[in-house]
């Protein structure tokens, strides 16, 4: 075998290189712009797809997006052996309790043939790398049951000929890192797990071509530690803690300046030198000098030191230390884990693909941090809780817009690639009435919900308990009967909040057709149409 082929090859059963995927046909189905700003799609610059990915991204290279995104995160199933199911929880005050969790409907099933699970990743990946940015990304999340395997195809992908699968597909030269991340803390009988309790995840992360100059922005985290905590690591003197630093090439002024500010260290009770005819600086005992970096005093007792970060992440929590950002759906991660990949990877306004979106958190972070996104998945759910929240976000930002980035991104638009749904049988109660004299404002008032199954919601027909039933509600005051422009979304994040159920908008043309569309907490949606 010559220098230039692969050592080792991973293979399995039935692998074979893709076909080249069909793009999937794709329909504008909805937009999300709040009132006031912008109603043309074509000013919407993020995108929510509802399909297949496989189809979508065949469907983005062959419409202009080869080479676009300079971060790619993608969290696939892990053939973890689970049935994923999101609570179906009630809202409201009480929604922490037991008692407001309904039923566990299932999501995905992430149980696989090994086989089938390497090739349908092998499959995308190719995809993944076209998608890239020559400076950009790849972030692949996955556990310990297959963070070997796609290590070995991502090499292979990234640098043919073949070697073996994250390594098979980016290549071994331009493998970056695997991040460690702690996301869990075992407890319980997880501690006493046969050997050791799994509690991390690895994130590989390659780049499209480590030869160019990747986006990087070396990430930083600020420690707090007590006094003795300090004491027994760094060295004291009257001003407080500091570490020490070797000067490097420091020029003689900059050290003239330091030891005039009292930043010059001797060690072993020397003392520095400053020899102005050699421009130097030394110690007198032969010691080697250094520059001292204090620690900022937060009094109290307590000291913050800043560190880089290297590829052992057990300072960001799992979504169980995080609740107050739990959507209910599956594996969802949290945003302070997204947010050091995207503020690591990209820069404000560039573009961030996520494949296997799920609930959405890294269009989320993208959309505070100042990006533009794209996601993508094929389940009904992970489309639904993505874009409440999205909404939520976008809305939350016309008050306080994304600092530093001009003309933050002002909405989405959405993209079905899945089959037509069947009808729900949800019905609600529209009332739509003016509140001025002149006919400018009107409010739209939720009258009452109907459910099919009404035992179990407690819902009935009219009075206020329906609101504890209901997800999201939208509002489209032009709707054109083909696609639901959003102009105002009522989508509370915090499961404690209910939905207003009356709203007051301003008025679209006599004659325009006003259309309300609900979401309740089992993902069914109704849409009423009404005619002013």
């Amino acid at each position: 075998m010559s220098s230039s082929q692969p050592q080792v090859i991973l293979t399995w059963a039935n692998k074979h290189m893709p076909a080249p995927p069909v793009p999937t046909a794709v329909t504008l189905c909805e937009t999300f712009a709040p009132l006031g700003e912008v109603r043309d799609e074509s000013e919407l610059a993020s995108t929510l797809y509802h399909g297949d990915n496989l189809g979508v991204l065949a469907h983005l290279l062959s419409t202009g997006w080869a080479g676009r995104f300079r971060l790619i995160y993608a969290d696939p199933p892990y053939n973890s052996g689970v049935g994923w199911a999101r609570r179906v929880r009630r809202r409201g005050p009480n929604a922490s309790s037991a008692d407001a969790v309904l039923e566990q409907q299932p999501q995905y099933a992430d149980a696989w043939d090994e086989s089938a699970y390497l090739q349908f990743l092998y499959e995308r990946l190719p995809l993944l790398r076209d998608l890239l940015a020559d400076d950009g990304s790849l972030w692949l999340h996955c556990d310990h049951r297959h963070a070997h395997h796609l290590r070995c195809v991502l090499e292979e992908v990234f640098a043919p000929p073949l070697l073996c699968l994250l390594e098979e597909v980016f290549g071994a030269k331009n493998y970056l890192n695997t991040i460690t991340w702690r996301s869990q803390t075992p407890r319980g009988a997880k501690v006493n797990a046969f050997y050791f309790a799994n509690s991390a995840h690895a994130i590989h992360v390659f780049a499209k071509d480590r030869s160019a100059p990747t986006c990087w922005t070396p990430a930083k985290k600020t420690l707090i530690l007590s006094e003795a905590q300090a004491a027994a690591e760094f060295m004291r003197d009257e001003r407080g803690f500091f570490r020490t630093s070797d000067p490097g090439t420091f020029s003689f002024e900059s050290l003239q300046r330091l030891h005039a500010e009292g930043r010059l260290y001797a060690p072993y009770g020397g003392e520095i030198v400053l020899d102005t005819t050699a421009r130097r600086a030394w110690c007198s005992n032969g010691g080697n000098i250094g520059v001292k970096y204090y620690l900022a005093d937060l009094g109290d007792g307590r000291h913050a030191v800043e560190r880089g970060v290297d590829n052992i992440w057990d300072d960001i929590p799992g979504l169980g230390t995080a609740p107050y950002e739990d959507l209910g759906y599956p594996t969802q991660k949290t945003e302070a884990l997204l947010t050091r990949v995207l503020k690591t990877a990209t820069q404000p306004c560039d573009w961030v693909l996520d494949p296997f979106m799920g609930s959405g958190t890294t269009l989320a972070v993208a959309q505070k941090l100042g990006r533009c996104w794209v996601g993508c998945d094929v389940g009904l759910g992970a489309l639904q809780t993505a874009r409440r929240r999205l909404q939520a976000v976008i809305q939350a930002q016309q008050t306080t817009p994304v600092e530093g980035v001009a003309g933050s991104q002002t909405g989405f638009s959405v993209y079905s690639a899945a089959p037509e749904r069947v009808p729900s049988p949800l019905q609600v109660g529209l009332a739509i009435a003016p509140i001025d004299g002149e006919g400018s404002r009107i409010r739209v008032t939720i009258t009452g919900v109907v459910w099919a199954h009404n035992d179990e919601t407690g819902g009935g027909s009219g009075g206020e308990e329906w609101r504890s039933a209901v997800d999201c509600i939208v509002i489209d005051p032009d709707y054109d009967g083909v696609t639901l422009r959003v102009a105002f979304a009522d989508a509370p994040l915090k499961r404690t909040q209910l939905v207003a159920g009356e709203y007051d908008l301003p008025a679209a043309a006599v004659g325009a057709k006003i259309a309300v569309r609900m979401t309740d907490i089992w993902g069914q949606e109704a849409l009423v149409v009404h005619e002013r």
